[in-house]
C-alpha cells in the first residue's frame, strides 16, 4: 500500500514540475539557491555533493557555479546501475567532464570519475519528487540516495531543495528511508 501511495504522490508532483515554464523554474530556483547559500550549513561546508538537475528540478548548475566561485569543492553523484550503488565524484570541469547517461541526465564521463571517501563530505544536496513537513522524502524509485545516505556519517548535513508545491503533510516512510536535516523551498526552510 505504501508503494502505491508513493507512486501516486511522485507522479502528481513530477507532472506538476514538468509543466512549469522555464521562467518559473529560473525564478524559483534563484530564490531557493539564494536562501540555501545564506544558511550556516552551506557557509560552513567546504566539500559539497550536489545532484545535477534535469526535467525542471531546482537548477543546481547555478549552485555549482556559486560553490566554485567561493572555492568550495563540488562533488556529483555517479550511479553504478547494476550494483544499485552511488558514489561521490569530484567535479573539476563542468563543461568537459560530463555526458548524458542512458536515463537522460548528466553524469561524469567514465574517465572523469574521481571518487572520494564519503566521509570527506560536509554537505549533500539531495533531490526528490515529494517531501513532507518532517523532512521525509520520496525519491524517484531507484533507492540510490537512500542507500547512499544510509552509508554515510550521520554528522554529514543533508539538505533537500525543491519547490514548495512538492511539500505535503505526510509521505509514507519505509525502514530504509532517510529523512533530511533541512528542506529549502521557494517559500520556507523546514528543519528536521
Amino acid at each position: 500500500m505504501a508503494t502505491e501511495a508513493k507512486d501516486v504522490l511522485r507522479k502528481n508532483a513530477i507532472t506538476k514540475r514538468n509543466n512549469m515554464a522555464t521562467e518559473e523554474v529560473d525564478r524559483l530556483s534563484g530564490k531557493i539557491i539564494d536562501t540555501l547559500t545564506k544558511m550556516p550549513v552551506f557557509k560552513e561546508s567546504k566539500n559539497i555533493m550536489i545532484y545535477l538537475s534535469f526535467n525542471n528540478e531546482v537548477d543546481t548548475f547555478k549552485l555549482i557555479d556559486i560553490c566554485s566561485g567561493l572555492g568550495k569543492n563540488v562533488y556529483i553523484p555517479y550511479c553504478y546501475k547494476k550494483e544499485k550503488k552511488m558514489i561521490a565524484s569530484k567535479l573539476k570541469d563542468k563543461e568537459n567532464d560530463l555526458e548524458v547517461c542512458s536515463y537522460g541526465y548528466l553524469e561524469p564521463k567514465k574517465d572523469c570519475i574521481r571518487q572520494i571517501d564519503h566521509e570527506e563530505l560536509d554537505l549533500v544536496i539531495v533531490p526528490g519528487s515529494v517531501f513532507d513537513k518532517s523532512c521525509n522524502r520520496i525519491g524517484y524509485g531507484g533507492g540510490f540516495y537512500d542507500r547512499f545516505l544510509n552509508n554515510i556519517d550521520k554528522d554529514i548535513q543533508t539538505v533537500a531543495i525543491c519547490y514548495d508545491f512538492q511539500i505535503v503533510d505526510r509521505v509514507p516512510v519505509g525502514k530504509y528511508d532517510v529523512p533530511m536535516k533541512y528542506i529549502v523551498t521557494d517559500k520556507r526552510i523546514i528543519v528536521g
